[in-house]
């Protein structure tokens, strides 16, 4: 395996103190020692509750648009996301659980929109502690597309948790769900959402670790979307607060859709008798690419690409890839060192 790294090909606007957000952004990261950095972390959250709160979430947007880099992005990011989400006394919690289906059928199929034993659903969840006993909380069994659930703002979210009266109501439970369409192999993403209601203790284990209920609720799944003609295996995050789910749930399909097409590859490959030759290089436009070939033809390869987000880690991805040739005993492994031209 090599020892080169990969870089990050992301650009970013020169720094600017012109959005007082980006400066406390950058006073975080520049803190002398923790105790300052808590205080100015504590004022860039109370800024950001403020302009929440007048709704006035331009000045948001602006900085998350122009921050200097991923780092000042992530500091800006969870002080959105925890301005959004403690919200004082009893409150409502947003919250989604990403669904990863991995389907494949010969011919053109649709797999329902949603799930359609919503009560057996909840039931799982909260038989096995995710809900919280006698918790006020309810998720919808709605398949939302990515581009619905993106369309909820913070500022929709900051309303929302404060003004929800209890957890059967609300606008993220109307939405309607989309049904995913199959021909041949395909990895798609949707979310369940839901809402509880916060009290005094924690309506939902957020924990990002799946315990024995994930196979439960695997199969339940399976069961739920089965569809004629069609090869389904759901794959699931743990529930999380909407913002953080929206995350985790685009990492989770670029990761899954990965290697599906990785290892598709490879046992084509192999089939032929062909040894594979896998390479992963960082491209100018914010991408990493994932180049599958032949040994005997090199320049004749197969490319997945990652459209790298704002939170996402480069040196992940390439442990994560690193671990993925392991697995899959690939031998002839190619890292760039430098970052490539765009490809069209």
């Amino acid at each position: 395996m090599t020892t080169k790294h990969l870089p990050d090909p992301r650009l970013y606007p020169n720094a600017s103190v012109s959005n007082r957000l980006i400066h406390q952004a950058q006073s975080v990261l520049g803190a002398v020692d923790d105790d300052v950095r808590e205080l100015e972390r504590v004022a860039l959250g109370d800024a950001m509750d403020d302009l929440l709160a007048r709704d006035e979430v331009l000045l948001i947007s602006v900085a998350l648009n122009m921050a200097p880099s991923r780092a000042a992005y992530q500091v800006l990011w969870q002080a959105l996301r925890q301005a959004v989400e403690a919200a004082p006394g009893r409150h409502a919690e947003i919250f989604a659980l990403p669904l990863v289906l991995v389907a494949g059928s010969k011919s053109r199929a649709t797999l329902p929109d949603r799930i359609a034993d919503v009560d057996g659903l909840n039931a799982i969840l909260r038989q096995h502690g995710v809900f919280a006993a006698g918790a006020e909380v309810f998720l919808s069994g709605r398949l939302l597309h990515p581009d619905a659930v993106v369309g909820i703002s913070p500022g929709q979210l900051y309303r929302y948790t404060r003004q929800l009266a209890d957890a059967a109501r609300g606008l993220p439970l109307d939405l309607e769900g989309s049904a995913v369409t199959v021909q041949e192999e395909g990895v798609f993403l949707r979310y369940l959402v839901g809402v509880a209601i916060r009290e005094t203790t924690p309506p939902v284990d957020y924990s990002p670790r799946i315990g024995a209920w994930g196979t439960v609720l695997m199969k339940f799944l399976g069961e739920a979307l089965q569809t004629e003609g069609v090869t389904l295996f759901p794959i699931f995050r743990a529930p999380a607060p909407l913002m953080q789910a929206l995350v985790a749930g685009n990492q989770a399909r670029l990761e899954v859709a990965q290697q599906v097409f990785v290892s598709s590859l490879l046992r084509k490959l192999r089939s032929e008798g062909k040894e594979p030759v896998v390479a992963l290089s960082a491209h100018h436009g914010g991408e990493i690419h994932v180049a599958v070939s032949s040994a005997d033809a090199p320049d004749r390869d197969e490319r997945f690409v990652w459209p790298l987000a704002p939170l996402d880690r480069v040196e992940r991805i390439e442990e994560d890839f690193l671990q993925l040739m392991r697995d899959c005993q690939v031998e002839m492994v190619r890292i760039e060192e430098t970052v490539q031209p765009a490809q069209s």
